[in-house]
């Protein structure tokens, strides 16, 4: 019982591997499971084989550069938009500056203005305070007086 247990298990072995190998040939050929077997060459087989992979290669190689130049594109499309958009906030800004400007300068005349005015309404009253003094009769002989010691211009 041993050695026809034994005898089944290497039969079995046996036929499992040339099966597999049988297909492995079949496949290096370029046929598979099903199709029938032709009578290449293994290295023409390889040859086509290596042909197809390059053709395949060639084309993922096409579609991942158009892909590259879409994107490209696309990014391009929003730097120029983004551009854009960033000029003219710019020329907003430009313009809410010029309007402030004009504001600023306004405001600045109107400033001097009321400088100017004020300068007239103060410097009379000035003048006429001074007037007054000498119309008392003091003379002005120095900038500090005490007593008969005098400070400044004799």
């Amino acid at each position: 019982l041993c050695q026809h247990t034994q005898h089944l298990i290497d039969l079995t072995t046996t036929t499992h591997y040339e099966n597999y190998r049988c297909d492995k040939l079949t496949r290096l050929a370029g046929g598979d499971h099903g199709a029938e077997v032709t009578n290449k060459n293994p290295l023409a087989a390889l040859e086509d084989e290596s042909k197809d992979h390059l053709q395949e290669v060639c084309k993922m190689e096409k579609e991942m550069e158009d892909t590259f130049n879409k994107k490209v594109d696309q990014k391009n499309k929003a730097l120029e938009i983004l551009k854009l958009e960033h000029k003219e906030y710019i020329e907003r800004e430009k313009n809410i500056l010029d309007v402030e400007r004009g504001d600023m300068l306004s405001k600045r005349e109107e400033f001097d203005k009321e400088k100017k005015q004020w300068e007239i309404r103060s410097f009379g009253s000035t003048f006429k305070c001074s007037k007054s003094m000498e119309s008392l009769g003091v003379k002005k002989r120095g900038l500090f007086s005490l007593g008969s010691i005098n400070f400044g211009r004799l």
